[in-house]
């Protein structure tokens, strides 16, 4: 069963304070736990949660083996979903300090299968840059919420938008996200810049941190190496090479990054 969860932790320290899960059938789990250790107030003011609060909350070791309890409930293993790479680290801090069997092995489980879920909705939009949870729940839900970086609250978020992705028409989900598509919006162009029109014969340079690292002799040449880099799935199949090659002209004009790279477009 696929299980949607998120986790709230102190700024510098990653201890969590707060545990939200729920089932893809709607069961939810949530709890805050006490980090033994004050709470910033920047961690406050983002979450609400105090350190009045989190005094009076159960452990770590209590909560992650209620929630061992509540995971075993369903005599299957779980799939769990997150959102961004931040969790990660918040389950590794918290295992190395885990001392019971049951607080342990779940952190441990967790570690180990913990599924990225930003990642999928960023191959899903076609980005190359992650856009938030909230901004793509923004989307699906055509109005403007506000995140309020409850756990809970936000494993309900990322399991809403896990369902709107899996039922989504890609063609259609990338015409209407196209807003936070950063890399396919035409920057301002200087005016006194070089322009390379299409009938130019041309070398290509990459460059990273003002460093040459490759020459390719022909716009094509540049447009296939970038077409190998991407991944091999239906969503390549569907690309169009020659906007490959406005996209690296584009970065040309504007000195941007393209794929992390620096570009020169030159004419021979």
């Amino acid at each position: 069963m696929k299980y949607f969860i998120d986790f709230e932790a102190t700024q510098f320290s990653n201890e969590i304070i707060a545990l939200g899960c729920v089932r893809e059938n709607g069961d939810e789990f949530y709890s805050l736990i006490n980090p033994n250790k004050k709470l910033t107030p920047f961690i406050t003011e983002l979450t609400g949660i105090t350190n009045e609060m989190v005094a009076e909350a159960p452990s770590a070791e209590e909560v992650f083996s209620n929630f061992f309890d509540w995971c075993a409930e369903m005599n299957d293993l779980p799939l769990f979903y997150c959102y961004g790479h931040s969790d990660i680290y918040f389950v590794k801090k918290n295992f190395n300090r885990s001392r019971s069997f049951k607080a342990k092995s779940i952190l441990g489980y967790l570690f180990s299968d913990l599924c990225d879920y930003e990642i999928n909705v960023r191959k899903h939009f076609g980005l190359i840059q992650a856009a938030s949870l909230i901004n793509v729940v923004n989307y699906y839900n055509k109005e403007e919420l506000t995140q309020t970086h409850n756990a809970l609250a936000d494993a309900k978020m990322l399991k809403f938008v896990y369902e709107k992705v899996q039922e989504g028409d890609i063609e259609e989900d990338q015409e209407g996200f196209s807003e936070y598509q950063a890399q396919i919006v035409p920057p301002k162009v200087e005016a006194d810049r070089e322009v390379i029109e299409e009938t130019d014969e041309v070398i290509v340079e990459q460059y990273i941190k003002n460093k040459k690292i490759r020459t390719f002799n022909s716009l094509d040449d540049a447009i296939e190496w970038v077409f190998n880099k991407l991944p091999d799935n239906e969503e390549k199949e569907k690309v169009i090479k020659s906007n490959l090659g406005n996209k690296i002209k584009r970065a040309s004009k504007t000195g941007r990054k393209y794929l992390n790279f620096k570009w020169k477009v030159k004419r021979k």
